[in-house]
């Protein structure tokens, strides 16, 4: 859903997020490594952009919505949603120009969809 700009911008936004809480889990760094092998993108280091800067990549609403629900689940794959993760994700939002009622709602859709996840695995145990 992203095009090759907001991409680039997407990982290195999921970048900031993995290091938000200033641990990075083994899950965190497979989710990235799996989302930027999804997107095409190779390691994205060495961009110094900031927070705003990368939001602002993404032109549509379609685009800002799919950043987003991706960055709130990377935030709840070590099930712990930190302040420094809110904070950002509070950051790229308020520069997408989203309203605080959609990013409620996204982040509600996202811990939805971690409960659904978990309730699966749970029936899948031998």
């Amino acid at each position: 859903m992203l095009d090759i700009n907001e991409k680039r911008a997407f990982a290195l936004l999921a970048e900031k997020m993995i290091e938000a809480d200033g641990i990075v889990v083994g899950r965190e760094a497979a989710a990235l490594a799996s989302l930027k092998a999804e997107m095409g993108v190779p390691g994205s280091g060495g961009d110094d952009r900031s927070v705003g800067d990368l939001a602002k990549e993404f032109k549509d609403k379609r685009s800002r919505v799919a950043a987003l629900l991706e960055l709130f689940g990377l935030a709840y794959t070590d099930t712990n949603f930190d302040l420094g993760e809110q904070s950002l994700i509070a950051t790229v939002a308020l520069e997408m120009g989203m309203e605080s009622d959609e990013l409620v709602a996204l982040e509600e859709w996202v811990q939805d969809h971690v409960t659904l996840v978990r309730r699966a695995m749970v029936m899948m145990r031998d």
